[in-house]
């Protein structure tokens, strides 16, 4: 009797000593709040066309472990327009003019290590980010779809600061410094092109348009991404927090981009 009682004794040890191991060691938030883009694209416009738009999610995986590990997701619609919508005539009806419409997605893996052993860590490592772009610009009658699409490899810092047994805050810094870069075309729509979305499949057309990419380094393209973000612990598994993000882009081919990005958010966070 004594034999069992012990070995159920060393049993809930391990599964509660276990248990704390996965609360610190994994987290899982979804991150959702309104954004604000300034974007000019001169492939299509010398307009810098700009929007609010409160549909911006986000879902997150962390790991601390021996490696710092984070997996990110997110999604955001924009619909800016020049003016106020207008009407025209198609064939003798009218009709009222839509904003253009802009989806953007985003997937960032991040790996590192602290080098500082202290409760206020810095963490470098190194850095995976995809950021694709569907572009639909709406001209009342006619109207062009473009894309931009990034695939990189870079490094991140990402520095944080315990503010009490509850609460902290960090920032984090993502630098891509060589980019396999898609955009459209000069002309918009060129032969290649139309070559391209010749087998009206979404995902052909999108792999062809891949293909046509160059890789960039900082000379032609420039990306960084601001995060700053306060947790707070309601108890040992759930928290919730507030972040706020700052995307930059330039690219200089075939013509000038420049975007700002601004984004704030609410989160919710589980640990497991």
């Amino acid at each position: 009797m004594k034999k069992v009682l012990a070995l159920i004794v060393l049993w809930l040890l391990f599964v509660n000593s276990n248990g704390q191991e996965h609360f610190e060691k994994n987290t899982f938030s979804l991150n959702f709040g309104p954004g604000y883009i300034v974007r000019q694209d001169l492939i299509f416009s010398p307009v810098i066309h700009k929007d609010v738009s409160i549909l911006n999610l986000g879902l997150e995986y962390q790991r601390d472990a021996f490696y710092y590990q984070k997996l990110k997701i997110g999604f955001a619609t924009f619909t800016p327009g020049i003016t106020v919508p207008f009407e025209f005539s198609e064939h003798g009806e009218s009709k009222t003019a839509t904003p253009h419409y802009f989806t953007l997605f985003d997937l960032d893996y991040l790996i590192g290590k602290s080098i500082s052993k202290n409760e206020n860590p810095v963490i470098l490592g190194l850095l995976f980010s995809t950021d694709i772009q569907l572009l639909d610009y709406v001209y009342g009658r006619i109207g062009n779809f473009g894309y931009f699409s990034s695939i990189s490899f870079g490094g991140f810092v990402k520095k944080e600061f315990r503010i009490s047994d509850k609460s902290n805050f960090s920032g984090n810094l993502q630098l891509p410094l060589i980019s396999w870069l898609t955009r459209s075309p000069y002309l918009v729509n060129d032969d290649e092109y139309i070559e391209n979305i010749s087998s009206h499949s979404d995902f052909k057309s999108f792999l062809e348009f891949l293909k046509d990419g160059k890789w960039n380094t900082l000379n032609d393209l420039q990306i960084f991404n601001l995060e700053a973000k306060y947790l707070y612990e309601i108890n040992h598994k759930w928290g919730i927090g507030a972040g706020y993000s700052f995307e930059f882009i330039h690219s200089v081919n075939p013509r000038n981009l420049l975007s700002f990005r601004n984004s704030f958010n609410l989160s919710v966070n589980l640990k497991f």
